[in-house]
């Protein structure tokens, strides 16, 4: 298929019509065998619509029809978006293979997708993390930090840093939480940025023993909820679960119990795996305490 026929599709891709983008692909794809390319594109549109399993059908179907007489970046497209897709969805191995071939091949099959090189290990670093390989996703990490670093990508960054301190806090190593947040706080741009990085402080001071300091940065997070800022479920839950945390630490047991459920709820509503392994564990610990003290 010429890219001429494509030029309506990419329109509606680039200007995030998921719908139309759809109807497009359904019409060309009558026309002829489709190509890699035409069926990385329906992938996208199939997940702009939330159609996700469908999304990667297309995704590995592109797969199997890209040839060596196809561009060598299409090749790398595809592994990429089909790693996105596969982890989204929750096949971690998949997406774990697909981002390091994606990496493995980029120097020398798809050199001008460089620029994705540190998104790569970015979610290559997520999908580590997912899969519990946390030694694995904290050079992931620092790989997709280096790479931002050099191509100039502060937000990317950003975002990458506070992700690597809250893994660092996971694994109770505070000095290299604390020395990847302070990087982190020269970064910060968007309300999005401040409230990770008051998160992962919350988070730093619940590890170091400071919990009244972690429980105020906790509350400055719901009390923007009051106010009725835009906060994500995501963010709810992270504060809720350190708050939860902390409550534990001092032996406030109701309190966190409450806080557990709340985190519980909020993960659910994220449907965030991870986020809701740790609000269950919280809540385990919680009432293993209660048990204790009966």
């Amino acid at each position: 298929m010429e890219n001429n026929q494509l030029v309506d599709l990419l329109g509606f891709l680039e200007t995030r019509q998921w719908d139309k983008a759809w109807q497009e692909f359904d019409r060309l794809q009558h026309e002829g065998p489709p190509s890699a390319r035409l069926l990385l594109m329906g992938s996208h549109a199939a997940f702009g619509r939330k159609d996700y399993f469908k999304a990667r059908q297309l995704a590995e179907q592109a797969l199997s029809a890209w040839s060596p007489a196809d561009p060598s970046k299409t090749l790398g497209q595809i592994r990429f978006h089909l790693g996105m897709v596969t982890r989204f969805i929750g096949d971690t191995h998949v997406a774990m293979e697909q981002f390091q071939l994606f990496l493995q091949e980029l120097s020398t099959k798809y050199p001008e997708l460089t620029m994705g090189e540190g998104k790569a290990h970015y979610y290559l670093a997520l999908t580590l993390r997912d899969r519990r390989d946390l030694e694995g996703a904290v050079t992931a990490y620092n790989q997709a930090n280096d790479c931002f670093r050099r191509d100039g990508l502060p937000s990317l960054l950003c975002a990458g840093l506070q992700n690597l301190a809250w893994l660092y806090c996971h694994m109770s190593r505070a000095d290299a939480a604390r020395t990847a947040l302070e990087e982190a706080a020269q970064l910060l741009d968007t309300p999005e940025d401040r409230i990770h990085q008051t998160l992962g402080e919350a988070f730093l001071a619940a590890i170091d023993g400071q919990h009244a300091h972690a429980a105020t940065l906790c509350e400055s997070v719901f009390r923007r909820v009051e106010r009725g800022e835009q906060i994500s479920a995501e963010e709810k839950c992270q504060a809720a679960w350190v708050a939860g945390t902390v409550a534990l630490s001092q032996g406030n047991l109701d309190s966190a119990a409450s806080l557990a459920g709340i985190a519980q709820t909020y993960a659910i509503e994220a449907k965030d795996s991870r986020l809701m392994n740790d609000a269950g564990s919280l809540k385990r610990n919680v009432l293993l305490r209660q048990q204790a003290g009966a």
